[in-house]
C-alpha cells in the first residue's frame, strides 16, 4: 500500500536499477489503476516507458544516467514541463507531477510519481475554498489559546461529514493529548501550561497542510482536522507530529526546557459511530486508557471502538 498522499492522488512507484540500466514500475495505488485503466498486476514489472508518450520516453532514454550521484530518473522527470501518461485505452492524459524519492536499496533507486489531475485540482481548490469560508463563518476562538474551540471543531466535523457522505472529500479527525498534564500543571502552573499548548499547536500547524485545522478541545487536548486524507495517511501524519513535538522541547523564560510527549486518537469522518460524534468517540478512547494514555497512538473504527494501540 502506498501511503502519505492525498486520498485522490494517483501514485506510481518506480525503480531505477543501475545494474541492468532499467526503469520499472514496482507499485501503483487504486487511484493510479483508475486513472490508467490497468490493474496493478498488468503494470508491475513493466518498463516505465510502457505508459509514457514517446517524447517523454525518449527524454528518459537520452538523459537518465545509470551511475551513482548521476542524473537519475527522478531528476529528469522533475524537469518535464508537461507530464502525461498513456492509458490502457491509448489516450494521453496530462497531470501535475510530483516526484518523491522513496526508500532505495543498493544500486536500486526508487521514486513515487504523484499524478494530480489538473481539472480535479481546480474543482478541489474551489471546494476547499468553500469549506474554509464555512469554517471561518462559524469559528469561535478559545480565549486562552486563541484557536477554534470545541464547538467550532464539532461544526467542522459536521460539515466534513456532509462532504464525506457525498463522496466529494474524505477527511479524518484526531485528538492530541498532552502527556503528564497534571504533573506539568502542579509544577509550572496554568499560565505555563497554556503556553505549552500554544507551543504544541504551533508545532502542529507547521507540520500540517495549510487547510488543515487545529483547535482546542480542553485544557490538555487539541483537535486536528485532516482534510482530503485517508485513514492510512492520517496515521502517518499524526505519528509524524508525535515525533516532531518530542524533538522540540518547550523553553521556559529562564532558558530551561521541558521535554514534551503527546498521545493521539484518530478516526475517519463519515463512519457509523452512532449517536456520538467523531470527536466524542476519539475522546472516549483516550479516557478509557486513563493514566496509561502516554505516548499512545490509537485508531478509532467506524463503530467508535479503538482498533489498535501503539507506543513508540
Amino acid at each position: 500500500m502506498i501511503l502519505g498522499y492525498r486520498s485522490n492522488d494517483a501514485v506510481i512507484t518506480i525503480c531505477q536499477n543501475n545494474s541492468v540500466k532499467s526503469i520499472e514500475i514496482t507499485g501503483i495505488n487504486k487511484a493510479g489503476e483508475d486513472v490508467l485503466g490497468y490493474s496493478s498486476k498488468e503494470l508491475i514489472g513493466k518498463p516505465l516507458p510502457h505508459i509514457l508518450p514517446s517524447r517523454i520516453a525518449d527524454m528518459l532514454g537520452e538523459y537518465v544516467e545509470y551511475e551513482s550521484d548521476a542524473n537519475d530518473v527522478g531528476h529528469v522527470l522533475s524537469k518535464v514541463q508537461s507530464f502525461s501518461t498513456i492509458g490502457k485505452d491509448g489516450r494521453e492524459n496530462g497531470f501535475r507531477l510530483k516526484v518523491v524519492r522513496a526508500e532505495s536499496t543498493g544500486k536500486n533507486i526508487a521514486f513515487n510519481l504523484v499524478l494530480q489531475d489538473k481539472t480535479g485540482l481546480r474543482k478541489n481548490e474551489v471546494l476547499r475554498k468553500a469549506i474554509q469560508d464555512n469554517f471561518k463563518g462559524h469559528e469561535v476562538l478559545d480565549p486562552d489559546i486563541g484557536l477554534p474551540d470545541r464547538y467550532s471543531l464539532n461544526k467542522d466535523i459536521e460539515l466534513m461529514g456532509y462532504y464525506s457522505n457525498k463522496g466529494d472529500l474524505r477527511s479524518c479527525f484526531a485528538i492530541m493529548q498532552l502527556d503528564h498534564y497534571d504533573e506539568l500543571l502542579s509544577q509550572y502552573g496554568r499560565t505555563v501550561c497554556h503556553n505549552i499548548m500554544k507551543h504544541v499547536a504551533t508545532l502542529s500547524r507547521s507540520g500540517l497542510r495549510p487547510d488543515d485545522v487545529v483547535g482546542v478541545i480542553n485544557y490538555k487536548r487539541l483537535g486536528i482536522m485532516l482534510l482530503d486524507t485517508a485513514i492510512e495517511s492520517a496515521r502517518m501524519a499524526v505519528n509524524r507530529l508525535r515525533w516532531q513535538i518530542a524533538a522540540n522541547p518547550f523553553v521556559l523564560p529562564d532558558k530551561t526546557s521541558i521535554g514534551l510527549g503527546v498521545s493521539f486518537s484518530f478516526s475517519r469522518i463519515g463512519g457509523r459511530a452512532g449517536d456520538k460524534s467523531v470527536l466524542e468517540c476519539c475522546e472516549d478512547t483516550l479516557e478509557s486508557l486513563g493514566a496509561s494514555a502516554v505516548n499512545v497512538l490509537t485508531e478509532v473504527d467506524d463503530m467508535g471502538r479503538y482498533k489498535s494501540e501503539e507506543r513508540k
